[in-house]
């Protein structure tokens, strides 16, 4: 198999099914201009993204809140996970995907996609995100750092079980167009989702 944290194709049915999907993915990951729109704000395209992601979880009644550069420093201070919705539901997703990939026999493939995607994006997105972030300090750049590999990471083991009967429609793709547009989606809080 060929490393994708040197963007080359998985050459042997790793990902089967989906060894297709699970690639074009990576490539995707491994193009993304990260923060080039770095708080430019009212980007229908991404709010679309952000709507159709909450939607799926049946979090309706979303707004996008677009956050200037002077509101990051304290989002990180006041953001609680455990005041956000989503958050409730998304931290049993890797539980749930893992047990997928198993009863599917993919439990290596998933392995092996917790191994190598952070390594692709942290390769890809670290420069950015320093250039983009380093005035905020070290743990803003971490925090977009590891965003970037949790919402990577989750798309690529999503697309590994996507051939399963109710895992056809991967959120997390959702995430990725926002990223492709250069914002950083952090996360919803009460009804407002906050993207930068």
């Amino acid at each position: 198999m060929a490393a994708p944290s040197n963007t080359n194709t998985v050459t042997k049915d790793t990902f089967s099914p989906n060894n297709e999907r699970v690639n074009q993915l990576l490539q995707r990951l491994s193009k993304v201009n990260w923060l080039a729109s770095f708080a430019k704000k009212g980007d229908e395209q991404v709010e679309q993204a952000i709507k159709e992601f909450a939607h799926y979880f049946r979090l309706e009644h979303c707004q996008v809140k677009w956050m200037t550069e002077d509101e990051l420093p304290s989002f990180f201070t006041e953001m609680k996970l455990k005041d956000s919705d989503v958050w409730l539901q998304l931290r049993q997703m890797p539980e749930k995907i893992k047990r997928q990939a198993e009863q599917a026999g993919k439990l290596d493939a998933l392995l092996t996609l917790a191994d190598e995607v952070p390594a692709l994006i942290f390769h890809h997105c670290f420069d950015k995100l320093f250039a983009a972030l380093e005035q905020y300090g070290s743990p803003t750049v971490t925090t977009a750092v590891c965003y970037m590999m949790y919402i990577g990471g989750m798309a690529c083991a999503w697309e590994l079980v996507s051939h399963i009967k109710g895992w056809e429609t991967n959120p997390f793709l959702s995430l990725i167009a926002v990223l492709e547009h250069g914002h950083w989606p952090l996360g919803l809080i009460g009804n407002q989702f906050y993207v930068i």
